[in-house]
């Protein structure tokens, strides 16, 4: 007869309890767990260890983004942790964004010992090297407590540099785990921790290599005619003022992406920060005002101008500046390629100037002429969105006129973040604005919101689109037993809007509503009712004005359910390129 080997419980939870204990000793202080049998011993073990919160979640999808909002407010990596089989493989598309995010997660994995694999015990899949590529490292570790507890300190130890450094991002522990699965009743004895060598350098003390850019920016011979493209990133409160104040000494202006990190501050303060990049390179009068050099900062920005504009018109120079190595080049122009964080990168290059080399913003300049053109298109778009009939373009406007000085306002995919791309002007107010532009999917993005809620000492805000939501209804009903205060701005135009922009929505061999647009014919006031949530129907901008004053940072989850529609939508965003072009055409065209 043959016997399985059994695990000793004690020996388990000393292996466990050591593999926290690490984990809290390099920073980590939050895990996010969904129930399961095999990973008892793992859970009971976080839940036991000091310094560590733990926070439970009925799927590991909606958990995998939490954590990933959570990373993203805090600045610190998060454990998500699970039991074995497809349970892990929820995890993958939170996993997928927070590697092309940059986000440092850890993936704690509950498996089944190498004798249960391959013979039908329930409940086994082949976890090793399930996420792929898509995690800066992964390990299966020793079945747990089979080896000494030092084992599961060294691994928790490279688990958190892997994470960290040089490239946030997930990182992957496969633990197999024997049964017996309960733990002892009483506290393991107490295993020290095992001196693991100096951590590596942090981020901010490892040297800048700025590549061209010491040459182009600070150099000589430094082009009069540069443009800085920001796109999606995360800089810190430093690292926006050094990318103002550079834009400032070299009279470059930055177009600002609504995700950027740039558009909204008191950094904006006479600084070149433009918000109409989109409807500006969409312009005949961009062909005529190009560069000699652009800098394109983080991720491929949210505008599809920039692309086509790049197509038309390009740059002697384009440089792609990325500490995650993405260095986005969809339009196979990018001619060099730097390695650092964006705003890193910027105080690096300020040492090059003083306080007498600023480029003062002068009448017929390079950067006077688009920060006049800026104001021209701006005001444009303004008085049509005023003038238009209520719909998307009107929502942004009323986040712009009834949102807090402070505020973290997250936005989804697809539509919403063109609304705000399009429609959101430059201010100082201290919001933060962030959405899952690591891969652009529409999943896990109320889980997201609620995570950075949680991590966030500012009122939160989520502007999403109805399918978006209905991606994340488990996360959704999350917010209430998390205890997370939460306003959810639901952009109703039953279905996926931003397919009526294709071309394909032209066509009429082409049953685009049924097979795009997909209208669900549902209303999604009762999501309210099942998460708990207050619930707001405004009909146009006044009262969206009054339920987003009402809500925005008031205890609880509130949904403010806003119906639109995607053929006003489209033509309002049509018409802005439209008036932006004939404003910088005009009488007083800007030369």
């Amino acid at each position: 007869m043959t016997y399985l080997p059994a695990a000793d419980p004690v020996a388990v939870q000393a292996w466990c309890r050591t593999l926290f204990a690490q984990f809290v000793e390099c920073g980590v202080n939050h895990v996010a767990a969904s129930p399961g049998s095999r990973s008892t011993p793992m859970t009971v073990a976080a839940d036991h260890t000091p310094g560590l919160e733990l926070s439970m979640h009925l799927d590991e999808r909606s958990g995998g983004f939490f954590a990933l909002g959570l990373a993203r407010a805090t600045g610190r990596p998060v454990a998500l942790l699970c039991t074995s089989g497809t349970a892990a493989a929820n995890y993958l598309p939170a996993v997928i964004e927070a590697f092309h995010s940059g986000v440092p997660l850890m993936v704690l994995t509950s498996d089944r010992p190498a004798e249960l694999q391959g013979v039908g015990a329930p409940q086994t899949i082949d976890q090793d090297g399930i996420y792929g590529t898509h995690v800066r490292w992964a390990t299966t570790t020793a079945v747990a407590g089979s080896e000494p507890a030092g084992e599961a300190a060294s691994v928790a130890h490279q688990a958190v540099v892997r994470a960290t450094r040089p490239a946030p991002g997930p990182v992957h522990l496969n633990v197999p785990l024997r049964e017996p699965l309960e733990p002892p009743s009483g506290d393991p004895s107490q295993t020290g921790l095992p001196s693991v060598g100096l951590l590596p350098l942090p981020p901010d003390r490892v040297p800048i290599e700025a590549g061209c850019l010491d040459e182009l920016v600070a150099g000589d011979d430094r082009p009069e005619r540069g443009l800085i493209v920001a796109g999606p990133m995360d800089p810190s409160p430093v690292g926006r003022v050094a990318l103002a104040e550079l834009a400032r000494q070299t009279g470059w202006p930055i177009l600002a992406d609504p995700v950027s990190g740039l558009r909204r501050g008191g950094h904006v303060a006479d600084a070149p920060v433009l918000a109409t990049g989109d409807h500006l390179l969409r312009s005949s009068w961009a062909d005529d005002h190009h560069p000699d050099v652009v800098v394109q900062l983080g991720a491929m920005p949210t505008s599809k101008g920039y692309r086509l504009w790049l197509d038309r018109v390009g740059a002697d120079r384009i440089v792609a500046v990325d500490h995650l190595g993405r260095f986005p080049d969809a339009a196979r122009r990018i001619t060099d390629r730097v390695g650092a964080e964006p705003g890193r990168l910027a105080g690096h290059l300020l040492r090059h100037f003083t306080d007498d080399d600023r480029t003062g913003i002068q009448p017929g300049t390079w950067l006077g002429t688009w920060l006049d053109a800026e104001a021209t298109a701006a005001s444009a778009v303004a008085t049509l969105v005023t003038d238009a009939p209520f719909d998307e373009p009107g929502v942004v406007a009323a986040l712009d006129a009834a949102l807090p000085d402070a505020v973290t306002l997250v936005v989804g995919n697809s539509m919403p973040l063109r609304d705000l791309d399009a429609f959101l002007p430059v201010d100082q107010r201290e919001w933060s604005v962030r959405g899952n532009r690591g891969a652009n999917g529409i999943d896990g993005q109320v889980s997201t919101a609620i995570g950075l809620a949680a991590g966030s000492s500012t009122p939160t805000v989520l502007l999403a689109g109805d399918l978006t939501v209905l991606h994340d209804l488990g996360g959704l009903t999350a917010a209430r037993r998390l205890g997370v205060d939460l306003t959810v701005v639901i952009v109703d135009n039953n279905g996926g809007g931003i397919f009526s922009f294709l071309p394909i929505a032209e066509r009429d061999h082409v049953d685009h509503q049924r097979l795009f647009h997909t209208p669900h014919g549902l209303d999604l006031s009762h999501a309210a009712r099942l998460a708990g949530a207050t619930l707001h129907q405004p009909a146009d901008q006044p009262t969206l004005e009054d339920a987003l004053i009402r809500s925005v940072g008031a205890p609880g989850l509130h949904l403010v359910h806003v119906r639109t529609d995607a053929t006003t939508n489209v033509e309002l965003h049509r018409e802005a390129a439209r008036v932006a072009d004939r404003a910088l055409r005009g009488p007083e065209a800007i030369r």
